[in-house]
């Protein structure tokens, strides 16, 4: 299998399909649509060298952006900028889908290692305690910083 074969990982609940590949960008960036059955959420973090945008297909998506969440329903998107922590779920027991674009192409690389292929007809439940460590292990390797909980906002000044 090439890079530029579909290919279905698993990364904190959520089914990712590889649809477009780094490699075929040259670097540029890479496109996944995501799956999740409901009840998953990210961690917290940060990235320090890609973007992400997130497209909705298919029910919400809540996108948490330094501190204040936005529901997203189909149609809608958001763009997550390196530097802001933010933090992706799906809250409720309904299926979501939706386009994820990493640019350039470092979240495929994180996702190769902190995430694992999806096994032939499997169903996919919440991340287990290896999947967790395999995450947090890999986070720093590619700009990534898992925060415990959302930084004090400044305040602006008076």
């Amino acid at each position: 299998m090439t890079d530029s074969e579909p290919k279905e990982f698993v990364l904190a609940g959520v089914v990712m399909k590889r649809l477009v590949s780094g490699e075929q960008t040259e670097g540029s960036f890479c496109l996944f649509e995501n799956r999740s059955s409901g009840q998953t959420r990210t961690p917290i973090h940060v990235h320090a060298d890609d973007d992400e945008t997130v497209y909705v297909v298919e029910g919400q998506v809540t996108a948490i952006v330094d501190g204040e969440a936005r529901t997203l329903s189909p149609g809608e998107s958001i763009f997550l900028r390196r530097g802001i922590p933010h933090q992706l779920m799906n809250p409720h027991d309904q299926p979501a889908r939706y386009v994820l674009i990493g640019t350039p192409s470092v979240f495929e690389r994180f996702l190769a290692e902190a995430g694992r292929e999806l096994r032939k007809g499997e169903v996919v439940g919440p991340p287990t305690a290896a999947d967790i460590e395999r995450l947090k292990a890999a986070a720093p390797r590619f700009g990534i910083t898992l925060l415990q909980d959302w930084p004090a906002r400044e305040k602006a000044a008076t």
